[in-house]
């Protein structure tokens, strides 16, 4: 199978996960894993295939889950925030990667999730505090609702270092 098409298969597939894992928000509040998803598709592909993992999969959840699909402004400002994912795990394989869950190794998936999850929100509650006035009150209001995000980002993202080693370790025998 040549690499294109590998990299096609495999953002259909991490997209799909990434509509699947958004029903966590539901039931957990502002706890979403699809953060991690992106982070790790940028991480292993590259950050166009990691956008694209982003992008389609939050499309499909903003437009067809249970709360009703998000006005156009907001859909927008959702794919550009969660894209955001992408360019951080691509950065992130670029500094010395480590195959262990070292402690460096914890504290940049740490950071990666806090930045992850704040700049996500930074993005999309300025948008809904403009759609949904008055401003002021609205962003504050949910800047708070997003911390419950950016702590489950920072915490999932080290818990979830396995999956990113034990994938990281399986592409590596596909690239050979």
């Amino acid at each position: 199978m040549n690499r294109s098409l590998r990299i096609i298969t495999r953002v259909a597939v991490f997209a799909a996960l990434v509509f699947v894992f958004s029903y966590f928000a539901i039931f957990l509040y502002n706890i979403n894993p699809s953060f991690f998803i992106v982070f790790l598709s940028g991480f292993l592909w590259g950050v166009w295939p990691g956008v694209g993992v982003g992008v389609i999969g939050f499309f499909l959840w903003s437009n067809f889950n249970p709360m009703g699909p998000a006005p156009f402004p907001l859909l927008l400002s959702q794919l550009v925030g969660i894209s955001i994912a992408a360019p951080i795990g691509a950065a992130v394989r670029k500094i010395n990667f480590s195959k262990s869950a070292n402690f460096k190794m914890i504290l940049i998936l740490a950071l990666s999730g806090l930045l992850t999850g704040l700049l996500y929100h930074v993005i999309v509650d300025v948008v809904d505090a403009l759609l949904y006035q008055p401003f002021w009150p609205r962003l504050i209001g949910g800047m708070l609702f997003s911390l419950i995000t950016v702590i489950s980002n920072t915490i999932l993202f080290p818990i979830l270092c396995p999956v990113l080693v034990f994938l990281y370790e399986k592409e590596k025998v596909w690239q050979a």
